[in-house]
């Protein structure tokens, strides 16, 4: 095994994709789930405290939409949801919604302590 060098981690790396199958949807239906680079999760997890650096209760109870919103892509890689569709993905299945989010914070290597502490749990 050898060390990596500084160009080798510095180059971009492929983020991770993978499709989440929703035959609720339909026979062969499926939503593509996108990891996060570093600066995008980052992103992610700002957007969870307001300006003055104390949590967001609102958007804390968000949490599992907003990840829906951060990691799901088209098949040309575009954003499926946007932030106006939060209140319509909290009234899907939550089991539907359980499947791509598990989806998502594997690819985005996070773990369930990592929600929760977003979720101020």
């Amino acid at each position: 095994m050898a060390g990596v060098t500084r160009e080798a981690f510095l180059a971009p790396a492929a983020v991770p994709t993978e499709r989440v199958p929703l035959p609720e949807f339909g026979d062969g239906a499926y939503v593509t789930v996108h990891g996060m680079t570093a600066r995008a999760r980052s992103q992610f997890e700002q957007q969870f405290q307001t300006s003055g650096g104390k949590q967001s209760p609102k958007r804390l109870r968000e949490v599992r939409q907003r990840l829906l919103v951060a990691c799901c892509k088209d098949d040309e890689g575009k954003p499926l949801f946007t932030a106006d569709d939060i209140d319509a993905i909290g009234e899907q299945s939550s089991a539907v919604v359980e499947r791509i989010v598990n989806v998502a914070m594997r690819l985005c290597g996070m773990k369930d302590d990592d929600i929760e502490t977003l979720a101020g749990n």
